[in-house]
């Protein structure tokens, strides 16, 4: 296969001089012409910066491909042949044109994308294909269908990534290095020197595109730049084994997908929480709408330099790339390879990078159970709910303990009355259909689970009484069955509520970007401390105030590093002066009853070492009914867990007091 290095030589050559000698012309240009990029809060760049550098990548990535497919070489195996470059030139350089009016005078999100779509389509016409999914051919219809999602996909992917020097330039070389080795290994020599082709106009490209950057790709370069790995990612697929095959280039483009996956995911549901209202003439976010949340701007928020961020996320994306190259070596275990790489990604992204997805994504199903809604709607949901999880554990029951009969469907209707009738009826007469669950308490949900327990009883012992020959340990296990199937679909609604105000108040203490350095641990592990997290969870919901909480003293020392309420106790009152230095300290919060002499003892050390000290009280006290004005005066009412939650501790003379009510 290498026999012929000099050819790949040439190739690799030819696209990076052609690109590394076009780059600063271009600049040139751009800069006389006014086609720059102005720094913003979007654009972390400190001066105008020339945009366009796509048309020195666009330009000697087709002076590689002409010398690799025109030049009177030998002919190599693969399908990036001279025919594919003259179907690929046409929609390539609509795209071009596309992204140079964008970078010159603007144009609306989805006149864009239709231009994306028509050079989609016309690389379709020029023949590329999936084929065969899951062994059966696609309808044309759907194959095109298909082809266009996937390649607006990337095109997009390296759209919305490109926001950093070097940063599109770098994932382009590392995600084409990939699928480099993929089509090596498959023995495809031909497209190994398109590729070739492409790191090196890339490579060309960066020297200049590298932090600190003297010009940007632009529209025109990253969406060229997509577009060339979506198409060229097509030749990867092995119609054989669809859905393994597919995970390939998915990983080889890992950063740019996962990154506009999380953008779609993260904005849906802002939008969504917002219903497309405005806001002082501004539109709230919305799907189309550009926000600071992309994987970089975490990283920037983070405190890492752009130089350190380009270069963590090119690293992760070449994990990735391993992950795709070991599936394609080991094929025989590309399976297990692949739920490998399924569990450590699903790690990274929940523990790391999703942190705001899922925030948000609480925050919206919190706010759709808080959310008034039509009173049919609320005496319809619960009921209809655990009908279906109770119908449906009587056909699971059926089907495990008799098969599945000629009279399944038959038998399935006449055994509803008995064994959903009595339940259901028993939940009606309960209290289950007139608490509000989402304020319930836990002796709400036992309850529940008992009633639950007490109506499969009732069912087994009228299933006994109807049919008294039939076997009493097959009605059991018939009962067990329907215990295990349909009770816990019925409590998980009503449990769903307290799980996702845990999941978002735990996404808020892992988020490291705050709005300002505040760290404050809670003074007290107890049940105020419990009150005190619920509060903040609750007025704060979805957002941060200001705080990090890193961890809480408690004065019982058995609980020392353990994990009460989802925080560490990192130890007692004679370990705060370390604690404090160890962790930066700005604050403690007491959600404690304090004795006079650990109050005095707070108070000194708050003092010694310029921290704020703030007591969280949760208390009754006499309203004097013959106060004037109201106690509340209308309009000025103010959420407790915001201001009138947290009170000081005595002495508010001291500086190290913080006043906050």
């Amino acid at each position: 296969m290498f026999s012929f290095l000099g050819k790949y030589i040439a190739v690799f050559l030819t696209g990076f001089m052609v690109t590394y000698l076009l780059t600063p012309v271009v600049r040139r240009l751009a800069t006389r012409f006014g086609i720059v990029d102005l720094p913003n809060e979007r654009r972390p760049h400190k001066h105008p910066t020339a945009r366009c550098g796509g048309v020195a990548v666009f330009l000697g990535f087709h002076a590689a491909c002409l010398t690799a497919v025109v030049f009177p070489w030998p002919k190599f195996a693969g399908g990036l042949d001279f025919v594919w470059w003259q179907h690929f030139v046409v929609p390539s350089l609509v795209l071009l044109i596309v992204g140079l009016i964008d970078d010159i005078r603007g144009m609306r999100p989805l006149v864009k994308l239709g231009g994306q779509a028509v050079a989609a389509s016309l690389i379709f016409l020029g023949g590329a294909r999936f084929g065969i999914l899951f062994g059966h051919q696609l309808p044309l219809w759907l194959d095109f269908l298909m082809v266009n999602l996937w390649i607006l996909a990337i095109i997009n992917a390296f759209n919305l990534v490109d926001g950093l020097d070097g940063l599109a330039s770098g994932l382009a070389i590392i995600s084409a290095l990939g699928l480099c080795c993929v089509v090596a290994l498959d023995h495809l020599p031909a497209n190994v020197m398109v590729l070739l082709g492409f790191m090196a106009a890339c490579m060309a490209f960066l020297r200049f595109n590298f932090h600190p950057a003297s010009i940007f790709l632009g529209d025109t370069g990253s969406m060229f730049i997509g577009f060339t790995l979506g198409v060229v990612s097509l030749q990867t697929f092995n119609k054989s084994t669809f859905i393994l095959s597919l995970t390939i280039p998915m990983l080889v483009l890992g950063v740019p997908i996962y990154d506009t996956l999380l953008a779609i995911w993260r904005r849906s549901v802002r939008k969504w929480m917002n219903n497309g209202q405005t806001a002082a003439g501004r539109k709230l976010p919305g799907i189309m709408q550009p926000d600071l949340d992309h994987l970089h701007h975490r990283l920037l928020k983070a405190g890492l330099s752009t130089r350190r961020v380009a270069i963590v996320l090119c690293v992760g994306n070449g994990a990735l790339v391993i992950f795709g190259l070991l599936i394609t070596t080991f094929k025989s275990h590309a399976a297990g390879i692949f739920l490998i790489a399924l569990l450590a990604g699903a790690y990274v992204l929940a523990r790391h990078l999703a942190i705001l997805e899922l925030r948000d994504t609480g925050t919206a199903i919190l706010q759709g159970f808080r959310r008034p809604s039509p009173s049919a709607l609320k005496a319809l949901g619960f009921p209809a709910w655990d009908m279906f999880w109770m119908v449906s554990g009587v056909a699971v029951s059926m089907r495990l303990l008799d098969g599945y009969p000629a009279s399944f469907w038959h038998d399935w209707f006449l055994d509803l009355p008995v064994w959903v009738t009595p339940t259901f009826c028993v939940l009606a007469v309960s209290r289950a259909y007139v608490t509000v669950w989402s304020r319930a308490r836990m002796r709400d949900v036992l309850g529940l689970a008992l009633t639950l327990q007490a109506g499969l009883i009732f069912s087994l012992g009228l299933a006994l009484l109807i049919d008294p020959y039939n076997r009493p340990e097959h009605l059991l296990v018939r009962a067990l069955v329907m215990a295990t199937v349909a009770h816990p679909g019925i409590l998980s609604l009503r449990v769903l509520y307290r799980f996702v105000e845990e999941l978002v108040q735990w996404t808020r203490s892992q988020d490291t970007i705050k709005p300002d350095g505040r760290r404050v641990v809670l003074y007290g592990a107890g049940g105020r401390c419990w009150l005190f997290l619920r509060e903040l969870g609750f007025h704060y919901l979805g957002r941060s105030d200001g705080r990090k909480i890193v961890g809480l003293i408690d004065d019982d020392a058995s609980l020392r590093y353990l994990w009460v309420y989802g925080y560490q106790v990192l130890g007692t009152r004679q370990d705060l002066p370390d604690i404090i230095s160890q962790y930066g300290l700005t604050g403690i919060v007491v959600t404690a009853i304090l004795n006079p002499e650990t109050g005095a003892a707070l108070r000194e050390l708050a003092l010694r070492h310029g921290l704020t000290l703030t007591e969280w009280r949760c208390e009754e006290c006499e309203v004097d009914l013959a106060l004037q004005p109201p106690i509340f005066p209308p309009g000025n009412m103010k959420p407790s867990g915001e201001t009138t939650a947290i009170q000081t501790l005595p002495r508010a003379s001291d500086p190290a007091v913080s006043q906050s009510c």
